[in-house]
């Protein structure tokens, strides 16, 4: 799909459809619908087809108009009440009205400026997250099927502004929204894709070959390379497997970038977690082909970050392997020595997550990062706190979480923040090695995120986000289809367009 401007006078815009938009229980349309209506649709003004619309969120209304070949329907999508109005409203209904003019195979849409305007929001935003949100509504995993394939192609969308607009500010919009929507898909795929596909030497592969596209370097540690380093957390959990474990580094370093401290991004790579010798239950053991995301993120976000050319040094590092239980597999009770030199009691072979990912965070040190952030779908307890559309997110510089937060509600990625109280870890406090991998039942995210935090200096800004919840989606969401839903990508790709806004 493309998404091409067009400046030029109103009278000569051209396309299968016009795409508004419409509040709930409004007395007036937008300025935009209403200019359109006088000068191109009047034959709309008064139609009794607007008496079956009414605005509501999702609601989509295809109107009409033979009196004008260059652009016959006007498809209008429903925002809801304007007093609830946020750009996730906007998000999904251009998600749904594209979908609808794809459903009618329709070749081009023109989304004018002026659809946008009366709507509570900075033009830029508006814009922007239209167009993203439209672009991941049209998404789909295609899979394998091999009949009744539904097709993901959209030629066309038409940015149009009128001679008076002055779009000089929003020119790059168009290509950042590609940019973003093609790392979002990627992270999708990835994690909806099978286990038997996506492996840790498949992600190897994916990780390569973006290297190779946009110039970044590309390093990858094998289960040998890795233990002789010391890796012992790592190197356990992937001991039970068959399928080679690697740890995989993707490094962004414009020139001249070379002496920053880097943004370093950690994902989790667990491609099939069984639980290993704590065995899961059958049930929906299917979907932990999911466990992978928080790698599919980073490498999502590497894929956007190649495409938007950012000038920023980011270091991604993805410990990648499955959770199984072999002969050769690590035990409840034994004591494995990490990366760092402490050492973890085995409670449960099913928090693995946290083991892979302590080992990366020692070794993420070595880049002395301005800032460290892991990814995981760790704790089954982060969906029964937050559900499955909020994440939750921990760390060691309250400021720093809030303004996280901010970012991710500006594009569609919602955290909410736990406590890491040094009282936490009385909970996994071992009698034969400096502390266990988890502790009873009770606050399980947490102690999660406050094993992780043992493995942090406190010099080293560091956030762990919690996507077990967000990660997947078993039903059809407004921007989303059923799967892997791409969360993180926004948020890490923010972080490091608007870096400079942290350190301010």
């Amino acid at each position: 799909m493309q998404v091409n401007w067009l400046r030029g006078p109103v009278e000569e815009w051209a396309g299968d459809a016009v795409l508004f938009f419409a509040f709930e229980k409004a007395s007036d349309r937008l300025p935009g619908l209403g200019r359109w209506i006088e000068g191109r649709a009047e034959g709309l003004r008064d139609s009794a087809a607007w008496l079956d619309f009414k605005g509501k969120p999702q609601q989509v209304g295809v109107f009409y108009n033979p009196e004008d070949s260059r652009a016959p329907r006007v498809v209008c999508a429903g925002l809801g009440p304007v007093d609830k109005f946020d750009l996730d409203k906007l998000r999904t209904a251009t998600a749904v009205a594209l979908r609808k003019c794809r459903d009618m195979q329709l070749a081009r849409v023109i989304l004018p400026l002026a659809a946008l305007d009366g709507l509570p929001a900075e033009a830029g935003e508006l814009v922007r997250e239209a167009l993203v949100g439209g672009l991941l509504g049209l998404h789909r995993y295609a899979g394998y099927k091999t009949r009744d394939v539904d097709s993901n192609d959209f030629p066309e969308v038409l940015l149009v502004g009128d001679e008076g607009d002055d779009p000089a500010d929003l020119d790059s919009l168009p290509f950042y929204a590609t940019a973003v929507n093609s790392g979002i898909r990627l992270a999708r795929d990835l994690v909806s894709a099978p286990a038997n596909i996506v492996t840790p030497s498949f992600l190897a592969q994916t990780a390569q070959e973006i290297a190779t596209r946009y110039g970044f370097r590309f390093n990858l540690l094998g289960f040998e390379e890795a233990r002789a380093m010391g890796m012992g957390a790592f190197t356990a959990v992937a001991q039970g497997s068959r399928e080679p474990a690697c740890l995989i580094t993707l490094e962004h370093c414009p020139p001249g970038t070379e002496g920053d401290q880097p943004l370093v991004f950690v994902g989790k790579g667990i491609t099939f977690d069984t639980g290993g010798i704590s065995l899961k239950p059958s049930e929906k053991l299917d979907a932990m082909k999911q466990d992978m995301a928080g790698a599919a993120a980073v490498l999502g976000a590497f894929e956007a970050m190649g495409g938007l050319q950012l000038r920023r040094r980011v270091v991604g590092i993805m410990p990648c392997t499955e959770n199984m239980p072999d002969g050769q597999a690590y035990k409840p009770g034994d004591v494995i020595q990490s990366l760092s030199g402490l050492t973890i009691e085995i409670i449960s072979t099913d928090a693995e997550g946290r083991m892979i990912l302590c080992d990366a965070l020692t070794h993420a040190q070595q880049y002395k990062p301005a800032l460290l952030v892991d990814l995981a779908t760790l704790t089954g307890a982060a969906i029964i706190a937050l559900g499955n559309q909020v994440a939750a997110i921990m760390g060691n510089h309250e400021r720093l979480i809030q303004r996280v937060q901010e970012i991710g509600s500006g594009v569609g990625e919602r955290f909410w923040p736990l406590p890491l109280y040094d009282f936490y870890f009385e909970g996994i406090k071992s009698e034969v090695a400096d502390f266990k991998n988890v502790g009873e039942r009770a606050a399980g995210t947490i102690i999660g995120g406050i094993f992780l935090k043992q493995f942090v200096p406190d010099d080293i800004p560091w956030l762990h986000l919690d996507i077990a919840g967000t990660a997947w989606t078993s039903k059809d969401l407004s921007v989303c289809t059923q799967g892997g839903t791409g969360f993180g990508v926004r948020t890490l790709v923010e972080l490091a367009r608007r870096w400079d806004e942290f350190e301010g």
